[in-house]
């Protein structure tokens, strides 16, 4: 299965909901985290850092290596398609090129069976690489934080899923919306998680992420939330997340 986490919004933890999954889904599966965010901050957050000779995500969007040829392991058994700042200059190496947003979904085809999942780190925008990333992926779990700005993001995001789905690619399914940075005891915690669930139609949301510190410092150490901080409150929502996984692909 290959699952996007996208949002249009930076800050609402994509990358640190895409370690914590890779982190569980790789103790038991083969797993492939791709870099699509020119921030590089799921390769950092992975403890890897980069050589020169290294090809990244870049070098396999624009054509001057193979997919496979870029993936590199990590500590904690997922591999990695590490990306830079590099990265920021392919929307405009590609521009002339036709079919430049099906160039991961082609590539992805050729690796695709070598792993049991596949997950995609979005950059925060609707911009060429997410385009790529949505037009690629079979699911989409749409990280959301807990503050009422975040719901505006999420509207403009749904009806830009809508236009792929439509146009671009009709397999793409919504796996849920997952509330991040929660402080459970807050009003406006509440009232966002209540929001949501009046306004999503039908959308899955997920138990939502507390807010600690523990995240930003597993980032910081390079290891997948569960082996830094082994806190069951912090951990079960990603589980939830993938047992809907695991049931979408049955």
């Amino acid at each position: 299965m290959i699952t996007a986490i996208a949002s249009q919004k930076g800050g609402v933890a994509k990358t640190t909901s895409t370690l914590a999954l890779g982190g569980l889904l790789a103790e038991n599966a083969t797993c492939l985290a791709i870099d699509l965010d020119p921030q590089g901050n799921l390769t950092t957050g992975l403890g890897v850092q980069l050589s020169e000779q290294q090809p990244t995500i870049y070098e396999v969007l624009t054509g001057k290596v193979a997919l496979q040829e870029a993936i590199i392991p990590t500590a904690c058994n997922l591999q990695l398609l590490p990306a830079d700042v590099t990265l920021a200059q392919a929307e405009k190496d590609l521009m002339p090129q036709k079919g430049r947003f099906f160039i991961l979904r082609e590539q992805l085809k050729l690796v695709k069976s070598q792993f049991d999942y596949i997950l995609i780190d979005c950059p925060p925008s609707l911009g060429f690489l997410t385009a790529n990333a949505l037009i690629a992926t079979e699911t989409l779990l749409i990280p959301v934080q807990c503050q009422f700005f975040a719901l505006k993001g999420l509207e403009a995001l749904l009806k830009n899923i809508q236009i792929v789905q439509e146009r671009l690619n009709p397999n793409l399914k919504i796996l849920g919306v997952l509330p991040t940075m929660a402080e459970q005891q807050t009003l406006i915690t509440q009232k966002v998680l209540q929001t949501l669930k009046e306004q999503m139609n039908g959308i899955p949301i997920f138990n939502p992420v507390p807010k600690s510190v523990k995240f930003p410092e597993s980032n910081l150490v390079g290891e997948p939330i569960h082996l830094y901080a082994r806190e069951w409150r912090l951990i079960q929502p990603y589980r939830e997340v993938i047992k809907a996984m695991n049931q979408l692909e049955e």
